[in-house]
C-alpha cells in the first residue's frame, strides 16, 4: 500500500519531469558551445537546442548579452519550477520548496566571493542561478553593493542576513568570506533538516545521500585548502560546515589533520574511501585544487542524476531534476561569458559540470 501511495503522490510531477530530462543538453551540445569560435557562433550553436526558441523569445534590438541570457534563463527556471511545484501538495510541496533554496544559498555565498574579490559584475553573475525575475534583481543588487558588509545590510532575506550577521566579526577578524559562506550553508542545511522531519526513512536516506556528501567533501576540500595556506585548524573550522552526526563526526576527524595527505586518508576511512583514493591521486599529481573540486561537483551531479533512475516515484525525482537544472543554467551561463571574453576551451571546461 505504501509504494501505491507513492506512486500515487509523484506519479504526474514523474510523468512531467521524464518529459522535461530529454531537453537537456548533451555532451555534444556542450562541445559545441565550448568550440564556439566567437560569440555570435556561441548563439547560434545554443539556438540549436532546447534553449534557441527561449533566447529568441528576447525583445533584443541586437545580439543578446550574456546578461540577457543570465535572465533569460532564469525565466525558464522560474517557469518550469512553477509548473511542477504546482502539482505537488503538502509535505511534499513544503521540502520543494525549501530545496529549491540551495540554488539561493549557492549564488549568495558566489556572489559574496566576487564581491570581495572586485571582480566585475558579468564576471560574478556568470556563477550566480535565480529562479526567478525577482531574485534575478535582488542579485543584481547585492553584486552592486560595493563592499561584503554592505552586502550584508542590504541582504533583504531576513534569516539569512540575521545568519551573517553573526559571523561578521569572524569575516572582519580573518579577512576571508568563508565564515559567512558557511553562516549561509548552515542555514539551508538546517532548513533542510526539518523539511525532511516529516518523511519516511526511506525518503530522509535518499536525500542525506546527495545532501551529506555534499557537505563532507566539501569540507575535505576547505580543509585541504587551508593547510595549503598555512591556517591554524582552529581558524579553518570557521570554513567547516556542520550538518548530521555522521558528517560532523567527520568534519572532527578532518580537523585533526596536519598535511593534505591525512586529509584524503581520513576521507579514505569512511564510506568514500575509493573516490577519497582518486581524489589524492589526481591532488598528487596536478598539485591543483581546482581539479579536486571540479571533480567532486562532477560526483555530486552524478549523485543526482542517479535520483532519476530505477524506480521513479519519491522525492529523490524531483531533487534530482533540479539539481541537474541548475548546474545546466550555471553552465550555460559560464560558458557565454567564457566564450564572449576569448577564453579558451579549456578553461572554460575548468568552470563547468557535464553529468
Amino acid at each position: 500500500m505504501r509504494l501505491l501511495g507513492t506512486a500515487t503522490e509523484y506519479a504526474f510531477v514523474n510523468a512531467r519531469i521524464r518529459g522535461i530530462k530529454s531537453r537537456f543538453l548533451t555532451f555534444g551540445d556542450y562541445e559545441r558551445l565550448i568550440q564556439s569560435s566567437d560569440y555570435e557562433d556561441f548563439l547560434k550553436n545554443l539556438s540549436m537546442t532546447y534553449y534557441g526558441a527561449i533566447i529568441s523569445s528576447g525583445s533584443f534590438g541586437e545580439s543578446p548579452s550574456p546578461e540577457d541570457i543570465f535572465v533569460l534563463l532564469s525565466k525558464d527556471f522560474a517557469n518550469i519550477t512553477y509548473r511542477l511545484t504546482r502539482t505537488l501538495t503538502g509535505k511534499t510541496l513544503r521540502f520543494t520548496e525549501t530545496y529549491l533554496n540551495l540554488f539561493l544559498a549557492e549564488s549568495l555565498k558566489s556572489i559574496i566571493r566576487g564581491v570581495e574579490a572586485k571582480l566585475d559584475r558579468d564576471e560574478i553573475l556568470r556563477f550566480v542561478v535565480p529562479i526567478s525575475p525577482d531574485q534575478a534583481q535582488v542579485f543584481a543588487t547585492l553584486v552592486d553593493s560595493g563592499s561584503v558588509p554592505n552586502l550584508v545590510e542590504m541582504m533583504p532575506y531576513w534569516d539569512i542576513r540575521l545568519s551573517l550577521l553573526t559571523r561578521l566579526h569572524a569575516y572582519d577578524t580573518y579577512g576571508s568570506t568563508a565564515p559567512l559562506e558557511v553562516a549561509i550553508e548552515e542555514w539551508y542545511l538546517r532548513s533542510m533538516l526539518d523539511a525532511l522531519s516529516d518523511f519516511s526513512y526511506d525518503e530522509k536516506k535518499r536525500v542525506l545521500s546527495i545532501l551529506e556528501p555534499r557537505v563532507d567533501l566539501r569540507n575535505a576540500l576547505t580543509m585541504v585548502r587551508g593547510l595549503r595556506m598555512g591556517l591554524h585548524n582552529n581558524d579553518i573550522a570557521l570554513s567547516l560546515a556542520r550538518f548530521t552526526a555522521r558528517s560532523n563526526a567527520l568534519r572532527e576527524a578532518l580537523l585533526t589533520a596536519t598535511t593534505w595527505q591525512e586529509v584524503f586518508a581520513k576521507l579514505e576511512k569512511t564510506r568514500y574511501r575509493q573516490f577519497a583514493t582518486r581524489l589524492a591521486k589526481i591532488y598528487e599529481e596536478s598539485d591543483d585544487l581546482g581539479e579536486v573540486e571540479l571533480l567532486i561537483e562532477d560526483s555530486l551531479a552524478q549523485r543526482m542524476k542517479s535520483q532519476l533512475t530505477a524506480y521513479p516515484f519519491h522525492i529523490g525525482t524531483v531533487i534530482g531534476f533540479f539539481g541537474l537544472k541548475y548546474y545546466e543554467i550555471r553552465n550555460i551561463n559560464s560558458i557565454a561569458v567564457g566564450v564572449e571574453r576569448g577564453e579558451s576551451a579549456e578553461t572554460i571546461r575548468k568552470m563547468i559540470t557535464i553529468w
